[in-house]
């Protein structure tokens, strides 16, 4: 499976929130899941791919903000085998997001509900800190837009990938032939 986006339509507004679908060493994972306000547009997107939510194996998060890692919560309580993947520094706020939830709602205001939906809680069991190495894929801090931004690509070790690719987050993607990363560091 090439890894292939997914506009979530937030909003009523394309290309505003999205995510990718990709294939790991482990199965079918999202890179960013999008706010909770979303899921019904994730769930009709997988299916219009032939996949369920019970399909997706791992959730790869870039960072924690509500319009990348919101729904992850909701996602797992539907899905309960879903691993998420996340910074040191995110992991405790997907475990707990009362915090996250406390600052977001004195930011947003009475909008909070409509623009991100429920906050809800991931499972301990359910989180992992990500390594240099996630279910076959390069993983690597890129802070800027947040402190604990990180970044998936293809691994280093793979024998000659078709394409290099890297899923940014918020930043942008961008792809090259012939194997050359290019980007700011």
């Amino acid at each position: 499976m090439a890894p292939e986006p997914l506009d979530l339509v937030h909003r009523g507004a394309e290309r505003v929130i999205g995510c990718y679908l990709l294939e790991t060493a482990d199965g079918p994972a999202l890179f960013d899941c999008g706010p909770a306000s979303c899921v019904p547009r994730l769930k009709e997107r997988l299916r219009e791919r032939g996949l369920g939510l019970g399909d997706l194996r791992h959730l790869l998060l870039s960072h924690i903000h509500l319009d990348h890692a919101g729904a992850a919560g909701v996602l797992v309580r539907e899905h309960p085998g879903l691993q998420v993947h996340v910074s040191e520094i995110g992991a405790p706020h997907l475990i707990d997001p009362a915090r996250l939830e406390r600052s977001s709602r004195r930011l947003y205001g009475e909008e909070f509900d409509v623009l991100w939906g429920e906050l809800a809680p991931v499972p301990a069991a359910n989180v992992h800190e990500v390594a240099p190495e996630v279910v076959g894929l390069e993983c690597f801090p890129s802070p800027g837009h947040a402190s604990h931004h990180v970044c998936y690509g293809p691994s280093s070790r793979r024998r000659r990938p078709p394409r290099r690719t890297s899923w940014l987050g918020t930043r942008a993607s961008r792809r090259s032939s012939g194997g050359s990363r290019r980007g700011s560091r």
